[in-house]
């Protein structure tokens, strides 16, 4: 029995005549409104105050009465509280939790999974060790890695210059220029591809090459990346042909960020940072974009410039926004504070045709979702959102989702994320263009890492909400992760494949349909999530397989082998039991509820309320009990009632994947 995902009220038009400039740019009125399967809730929120803003080209230098009452005040930030409670405690981060978060704090933005009381209660209900066992290894390979600890046959990442520089054939650095174009250039496009051609196939090469160390690391950079997709890319660090071309880069950054700023340091620098978003660069993925972010803004290219001819001035506002999206990303998984305010820019979005599929504007839609994602941390998981009130959570977590179905349905229907699996996808179909198929695979995995984070946000929150809410967060959080697991078929297992898109998300995605299976051993949606932890396991395994062992991924295959195997025992000790018709525990088919809530479910799912909308359009009335998902909400995570932390740190699961610098005072 395959059970639908509620349905959500249909779009208010009244509520999207404030789309602004973005949403205007993407008419909407062609595109029919899709499936609810992963679309994020409609709200009843007015965004009367931010769409006025939105519309406005200049400040409002005589506002009215009116404007003035409705202006907000300026909202508190922790630090005001410990200003005002000096001795109080701070809010503190573990910064070396692994797998298992801290048991006082629920995981946000990040993907960290697994506190030691969730994996006691999951063991508890497995009935042996297996859990433990296994986060336990994981975290040791983990450990040893991030730490740099015993010996290890992988090289550190150092910025040393290469003794020698190999020289690439004219024919070879044609070959890789092009890829790099075809494949990159359209998702990351700050270059001007005839200006960049004509100085490296120009009669004056060897001069720029040998005069500017900003175009040097450029030109290897882009060489390297174009390389990655020729065999010359390599999981791990200091290996393959590409990572060669990449140290001279490295060697050079000293020379990059020490003169004065300029806009082919920067670009040298944004260049760098594509290359770190792969496996074999994770010890310094953050590095590079950070100081590109800080270049950008002490250049000003964050406000509109009034100097330079428009090719310069274009280019300055390319690699800006480039630079905005990739930092935004970054930061929120990586559960941090964005460095570029957004409260500071001026700089305007131009026209980028590379950029546009179609119906598609990617560079446009990429700033939008940037964006978003900018609201939702300051909003939701920053220290201070933490000190807000339940109710205030609430509006703030509809605010975003109304803002991200907003850009959802503005993304042309074939691209669209959240779609039901019978609507055409991009992502099932064959690419005719090289690089499409990354920018489709960007625009879904993106839209899901922030769906998953809200939905356990609002699970933790709204621990008190009516049933069906809170079932309707269960849903969109398994949906997600089906989404996830099923998108992952797409993904080329490739060094040149960003990690978040060819390891992270499809980790969580695992971790969660884990988490549902053991919880809903009975339930009608299990065997499903139980076949996709088995296209999960086979994911990881390729990768193991593809990266010769150096991704310790086939550990992650154990998950959906203790899964499969408690819901088997699970069915037979039920068999057994053979409960008398009529009980309870009949009824609920093993569920996990206990009588209290199976009870409040039922009152709320039969009661003949005609004026609740949300039982009219969620279609839960006819649910059997059985229908219901059970999600742990540990309470043991929130202090009376109250979330503690919604943010506090975990660690990011990325670093399976990967190794990073050793910090000073560990062993080596």
């Amino acid at each position: 029995m395959k059970t639908e995902s509620p349905r959500r009220r249909p779009a208010n038009p009244a509520t999207n005549a404030g789309a602004g400039k973005f949403a205007a740019s993407c008419p909407q009125g062609n595109v029919p409104d899709a499936p609810t399967a992963l679309r994020t809730p409609r709200t009843n929120i007015s965004e009367s105050n931010h769409s006025t803003a939105v519309h406005r080209h200049g400040p409002l230098l005589e506002p009215s009465n009116e404007d003035i009452r409705n202006q907000p005040t300026v909202q508190p930030v922790f630090l005001d509280h410990m200003l005002e409670n000096h001795g109080s405690s701070g809010m503190l981060r573990d910064s070396f939790a692994l797998l298992r978060a801290p048991d006082h704090g629920v995981t946000s933005s990040s993907l960290a999974f697994f506190s030691e009381r969730r994996i006691h209660s999951l063991s508890q209900l497995l009935g042996n060790d297996r859990l433990n066992e296994l986060v336990e290894t994981i975290e040791s390979v983990i450990r040893s890695r991030l730490l740099a600890q015993g010996p290890s046959p992988i090289s550190l990442v150092t910025f040393r210059k290469p003794s020698d520089i190999e020289e690439v054939p004219l024919d070879k650095v044609k070959l890789y220029v092009d890829s790099y174009f075809d494949q990159l250039h359209p998702i990351y496009p700050f270059l001007y591809r005839k200006e960049f051609e004509d100085n490296i196939f120009g009669p004056n090469r060897a001069e720029i090459l040998g005069s500017s160390c900003a175009f040097s690391a450029l030109y290897h950079t882009v060489l390297a990346l174009g390389c990655q997709y020729h065999e010359g890319g390599a999981f791990d660090p200091g290996n393959g042909r590409a990572w060669k071309l990449f140290q001279v880069s490295l060697g050079l950054l000293s020379d990059i960020l020490i003169p004065r700023e300029a806009l082919m340091s920067l670009q040298a620098l944004v260049a760098m940072s594509l290359f770190t978003m792969t496996t074999c660069c994770l010890q310094i993925d953050e590095i590079l974009l950070m100081e590109a972010a800080r270049m950008a803004q002490s250049l000003g290219y964050h406000r509109a410039l009034a100097n330079g001819d428009e090719r310069h001035k274009s280019a300055c506002h390319r690699t800006f926004w480039v630079i905005y999206y990739l930092e935004k990303h970054t930061c929120f998984q990586n559960q941090k504070g964005s460095m570029i305010p957004d409260y500071d820019i001026g700089c305007p979005i131009p026209d980028v045709p590379e950029s546009i599929f179609g119906e598609y504007n990617w560079f446009l839609s990429a700033i939008g979702f940037g964006r978003i994602l900018s609201q939702a941390y300051k909003s939701l998981f920053s220290v201070s959102a933490t000190i807000q009130t339940r109710e205030a959570y609430h509006v703030a977590i509809e605010e975003i989702e109304t803002r991200l179905e907003r850009w959802r349905t503005a993304v042309p229907v074939n691209f669209r994320p959240g779609m039901p699996s019978h609507v055409p996808n991009v992502l099932s179909s064959s690419f005719s263009e090289p690089g499409f198929k990354m920018i489709v695979l960007q625009t879904n995995f993106s839209y899901y890492g922030l769906i998953i984070a809200l939905a356990r946000l609002k699970m933790h929150i709204g621990r008190q909400d009516q049933p069906q809410r809170q079932e309707e967060s269960k849903r969109l959080l398994m949906d997600t992760a089906r989404a996830v697991v099923e998108g992952s078929k797409s993904v080329e297992m490739a060094a040149h494949t960003p990690n978040f898109i060819l390891a992270v998300l499809p980790l969580a995605a695992l971790f969660i349909l884990f988490d549902f299976v053991v919880h809903n051993p009975a339930h009608p949606e299990t065997r499903n999530n139980l076949s996709l932890l088995d296209v999960a396991a086979g994911h990881f395994s390729l990768l193991d397989y593809k990266s010769g062992g150096f991704l310790p991924a086939s550990l992650l295959t154990e998950f959906a082998h203790i899964a499969r195997q408690y819901v088997k025992d699970f069915s037979s000790n039920q068999q057994q039991q053979q409960p008398p018709p009529g009980e309870l525990a009949s009824s609920i088919a093993g569920s996990t509820l206990d009588d209290t809530e199976v009870s409040t479910l039922l009152n709320q799912t039969n009661s003949n309320n005609n004026n609740n909308v949300d039982l009219q359009y969620n279609m839960m009335e006819s649910w059997e009990p059985s229908d219901y998902l059970y999600y742990p909400v540990t309470p043991e995570m929130t202090v009376h009632d109250v979330p503690e932390n919604p943010m506090t740190a975990s660690f990011n699961i990325q670093s399976l994947f990967g190794f990073v610098v050793p910090q000073s005072g560990h062993s080596q």
